[in-house]
C-alpha cells in the first residue's frame, strides 16, 4: 500500500464493526476520500473525537484497494462557533451533504476543496443570510450544472425573464413561466451568484429573495443529484 499526506474536511461518518468507522472526506489533493479509521470508537483512541465531520484536519493515510486506511489525523480547524448554533450548523450539514454527493471519488478537485473550506470559514465568521444559496449555485456551476440565466431555457428568447425552472436548470420567460414564476430579485441574486458578484449578494440581510432563492438551489441541486437531502429532510420534519 502507497503511504499519502493530505489536508482534508470530514464530510460524513459510518460505523464499522465494534470499535472501527468509515469516514467520507475531500481531500485538498486527493478528492474524496473514503478511509477506515481503525478503534476509533475505543475510549483510549489516538484519534479522539479529530474525524467527526465538520472537522478540518492533516491526514496520512495508506491507500488501499476499495478503502485506505487512516494512519495519523491531526486537527487544523474545528468550527466550534458553527457547531455551537444551531442555524449554522444546519447550513454545514446542507453544504457537507451536498459535496459529500456531488464530489467523485479519487478525482483530485482542489478548486472544489477551496470553495468549500472557504464557505464554512465565512459560515463561522459571519453566517451571512443569502450564504447557503449562494454556496449551492456556485457548487453547481463549478461541477458543471451552471444555470442558464440569459435566454429562457425553453424557447431561448432573451427577454424580460419571469420564472425559473430548476429542472430544466434557468430561467424562463413571460410566457413560458406558468406556474413556476420567480421574483425578478430572485433571478437577479442567482445571476450575481454564479456571475461574479458575491460579495454584494452576501450583504443581502432581509428579504423575501433568501427563502426564494434557497428553495431553488435546493431543488436545482436534488435536481442533479437524483435523490433528497436527508439534512433537508429532517429539518422540515422537525418544523
Amino acid at each position: 500500500m502507497t503511504l499519502y499526506r493530505d489536508s482534508a474536511l470530514v464530510l460524513r461518518t459510518w460505523r464499522l464493526g465494534e470499535s472501527d468507522r468509515i469516514v467520507s472526506m475531500l481531500g485538498e489533493k486527493s478528492g474524496k476520500i473514503r478511509a477506515v479509521v481503525k478503534g476509533v470508537r475505543k475510549t483510549k483512541s489516538r484519534f479522539g473525537s479529530r474525524l467527526e465531520p465538520l472537522s478540518l484536519v492533516s491526514l496520512l493515510c495508506w491507500k488501499g484497494r476499495e478503502l485506505d486506511v487512516v494512519s495519523q489525523a491531526e486537527t487544523i480547524e474545528l468550527f466550534k462557533q458553527t457547531r455551537e448554533d444551531l442555524d449554522r450548523l444546519y447550513k454545514a450539514n446542507v453544504i457537507l451533504e451536498a459535496t459529500e454527493q456531488i464530489a467523485q471519488d479519487g478525482y483530485s478537485d482542489p478548486e472544489l476543496f477551496n470553495l468549500v473550506v472557504r464557505v464554512l470559514r465565512v459560515l463561522e465568521a459571519d453566517n451571512p443570510k443569502m450564504l447557503l444559496s449562494s454556496f449551492i449555485w456556485k457548487l453547481l456551476a463549478l461541477q458543471g450544472y451552471r444555470p442558464q440565466m440569459s435566454v429562457c431555457v425553453n424557447c431561448g428568447s432573451a427577454g424580460a425573464m419571469a420564472g425559473f425552472d430548476p429542472a430544466a436548470g434557468g430561467v424562463l420567460c413571460e410566457e413560458h413561466a406558468n406556474g413556476k414564476r420567480v421574483s425578478t430579485e430572485a433571478i437577479k441574486a442567482i445571476s450575481g451568484s454564479v456571475g461574479g458578484q458575491l460579495a454584494q449578494i452576501l450583504r443581502i440581510e432581509s428579504s423575501p429573495v433568501i427563502s426564494e432563492t434557497e428553495l431553488l438551489a435546493l431543488q436545482a441541486l436534488e435536481v442533479v443529484l437524483e435523490r433528497s437531502l436527508r439534512t433537508v429532510r429532517s429539518s422540515i420534519v422537525r418544523h
